[in-house]
């Protein structure tokens, strides 16, 4: 029997959530947002799990991205994975994006960290070649091999400096992988809800006070 898997990516300013392995075939759903992610994505997760009786698994990008979307994002998979009784995936957001373009041989993966930094990964034949990093745009570009393919929201926003690269920015580079993050979800390693943490690349700006 296949097993249903719903993928949550909250990482981008294009958020989305998909549905594989339910009757009727994949269910997918995304949107660009700037503010109010959770209101957005809650009755979109209702909608597709909307007569789905059996849910197996949820499978969520974890990180890196942004903090405060991807807490949104964490919070409504695991809510999802208690009320429905089942495990959780963790998936890295890069790695969704470098396997949203399967069957590419070079996928560098970008996202817009802000404060002129990109997180990066380079994956070779669905590999990944190296730690996921969070480095000025030209530093990650470097981290891939010629000639190479880049999505991602980051590839978009530091389009310039990829193709003076040698790279090429992938078409709807800034979609949704929530399809693919769901796709992951079938291959993973499950865990409890509680267990799952987000994985940041880079520490919060906020520190507590000292003394």
């Amino acid at each position: 029997m296949t097993s249903v898997v719903l993928g949550v990516d909250t990482a981008g300013p294009v958020i989305g959530a998909a549905l594989v392995g339910a009757p009727g075939g994949p269910r997918t759903w995304s949107a660009r947002v700037v503010r109010g992610a959770d209101q957005l994505l809650a009755p979109a997760l209702a909608e597709l799990l909307d007569g789905v009786e059996v849910l197996d698994r949820v499978a969520v990008s974890t990180g890196p991205g942004a903090f405060t979307s991807l807490r949104v994002g964490v919070a409504a998979a695991l809510g999802i994975a208690v009320a429905r009784g089942c495990e959780v995936v963790a998936v890295s957001s890069l790695a969704a994006r470098a396997a949203h373009l399967e069957g590419e041989p070079r996928v560098l993966a970008l996202l817009d960290a802000r404060k002129g930094k990109a997180y990066a990964g380079f994956w070779v034949e669905g590999c990944r070649e190296g730690p996921e990093a969070d480095l000025p745009p030209a530093e990650a570009v470097g981290l891939a091999e010629v000639p190479f393919l880049a999505t991602g929201v980051g590839a978009v926003v530091f389009r310039a400096v990829v193709e003076a690269a040698g790279g090429t920015v992938a078409e709807q580079a800034d979609a949704s992988p929530a399809l693919a993050v769901a796709r992951l979800g079938l291959l993973g390693q499950p865990q409890p809800p509680g267990t799952v943490r987000l994985r940041y690349l880079r520490e919060a700006d906020a520190r507590l006070p000292v003394g």
